[in-house]
């Protein structure tokens, strides 16, 4: 009998330590490469689109501010993209859906710098979100309250779900 029970313990004790070892394996696991044609890579920029990225750039770190268009007080998305293609010459609408519909739409595949890239960012997709892109496969964009302008790469496992559309506006 203790025979059976000692089977029993040593039994279960090899199952537990199996579906660990199962359980951490699975968090290293490497996460499936985007297809090739998802990718956005680093590409260098027209005269005019390096302008505008450096003016973006510049404001990397100003705070988040809900209606904000000003490195004064702080920007919005949609105010943060207004405020720098307002300054190189580009007149663009304030409100990111309305940004949405200017420029030509551009395929994920064909984005180049200074094209805008807009995101649905909340599950019921009713909130937009745009940035400028990058001569490196970024972004540069002011994310959300508490937060501040920074740059992300566009083939982040988020930013690649969540794409909605781009738009040549230069």
């Amino acid at each position: 009998m203790a025979n059976r029970g000692t089977r029993r313990i040593t039994t279960a004790l090899g199952l537990l330590a199996c579906a660990l070892l199962l359980a951490a394996c699975a968090g290293t696991a490497p996460a499936p490469a985007p297809p090739a044609e998802a990718v956005i890579r680093a590409e260098p920029a027209s005269p005019r689109a390096a302008k505008v990225i450096r003016l973006a750039r510049s404001l990397v770190g100003t705070p988040y501010k809900w209606g904000g268009i000003s490195p004064a007080t702080g920007f919005d998305c949609s105010g943060f993209i207004w405020y720098v293609y307002h300054r190189n010459g580009v007149d663009l609408p304030r409100i990111s859906w309305r940004q949405l519909g200017t420029g030509t739409p551009v395929n994920r595949a064909d984005i180049r710098p200074g094209d805008l890239v807009f995101h649905k960012v909340d599950k019921d997709g009713k909130s937009l979100h745009v940035g400028i892109v990058t001569d490196r496969g970024t972004f540069v964009h002011s994310p959300s309250s508490g937060r501040r302008v920074m740059e992300s790469s566009l083939n982040s496992p988020f930013w690649m779900e969540h794409f909605l559309s781009a738009r040549r506006v230069l």
